[in-house]
């Protein structure tokens, strides 16, 4: 799972059927190793812009609707509460 921000909103004029009703977001990955990677994700929760949410992706995610044949490969699991935590400090002695 990654965490990251919604950026914005993706809009499709036409999308398969297969495809039930929620938002296509697209979200700024927070990870280290995403720096600047963006990907989009199906949102059945209605995240906002500015959020933070928890995204699963792969079988997890096409696990969570029920046609095995469903053309997800990102599910927004989750919006966060909490603000990101600040990187740990050490202490000088």
């Amino acid at each position: 799972m990654k965490t990251g921000i919604v950026v914005g909103k993706v809009w499709a004029t036409k999308r398969l059927d297969e495809l039930p009703g929620g938002a296509l977001l697209e979200i700024a990955i927070e990870e280290g190793d995403g720096a600047g990677e963006h990907m989009i994700a199906y949102d059945p929760l209605g995240a906002g812009d500015g959020e933070r949410v928890l995204v699963t992706q792969g079988s997890v995610a096409r696990g969570w609707f029920k046609d095995p044949k469903a053309v997800i490969d990102a599910l927004v699991v989750g919006i966060l509460d909490e603000p990101r935590p600040a990187a740990a400090k050490t202490r000088s002695k």
